[in-house]
């Protein structure tokens, strides 16, 4: 591949985001790291981490309008996979963040953009989860493997590029995105907070 078009390549709308996100996806990567997959309780934790941040992002994405511009969103939410690992572990689901304020349809491109990455990086997540001996038969992994269908990231990446072609709208999708990864830091830094109510089940949400 020539410079130039390497260049080209990298000068898009993922580019410019996956740049202005850096640190705050070094600092997710680092507190996210103190969780320990290979154990129930620390994959436990890391999945009460997630249930109280994805339900909060695809509620302001909901609000947002994603869907008119990502018509697989639908198929994209995983809050629902998170209670139903979370209900096989018999684990409380614990209370969400208060959904963040993403108001245009650019700023919630930016939001699952960084959605969709962490979607990304499930899949290394799961191998290390599913060679766990503490966790090989629990079947817990709907939130891990979780998948939209065919399109996957490369789907994704196409719709970003398509729905935001003009620079001008990079900084706000930058904010959205900014806004997903602070919204994923403050639920890790809170922790493993106590859940708001209990299992009524121990049976896995049907998605």
């Amino acid at each position: 591949m020539s410079d130039t078009v390497s260049r080209e390549r990298r000068s898009g709308v993922r580019w410019h985001l996956r740049q202005a996100t850096e640190a705050l996806h070094a600092e997710a990567d680092r507190l996210g790291s103190s969780h320990c997959l290979s154990s129930r309780a620390g994959y436990a934790g890391f999945l009460r981490v997630h249930a109280r941040a994805v339900p909060a992002l695809e509620a302001a994405l909901d609000a947002a309008g994603l869907e008119a511009m990502m018509p697989d969103w639908p198929r994209r939410r995983r809050a629902a996979a998170l209670r139903a690992d979370l209900a096989v572990l018999g684990e409380a689901v614990p209370a969400p963040l208060a959904a963040p304020e993403i108001r245009t349809g650019a700023a919630a491109m930016g939001a699952a953009y960084v959605l969709e990455g962490s979607r990304l990086g499930n899949a290394m997540l799961l191998r290390a989860a599913r060679a766990a001996p503490a966790l090989a038969n629990s079947g817990a992994f709907t939130y891990l493997s979780h998948q939209p269908g065919p399109a996957g990231w490369a789907g994704f990446l196409a719709r970003l590029d398509q729905a935001l072609p003009d620079p001008a709208d990079w900084k706000v999708a930058t904010a959205g995105a900014l806004t997903a990864f602070e919204t994923f830091l403050a639920a890790l830094r809170a922790g493993a907070a106590p859940a708001a109510e209990p299992l009524e089940s121990s049976e896995p949400t049907v998605l």
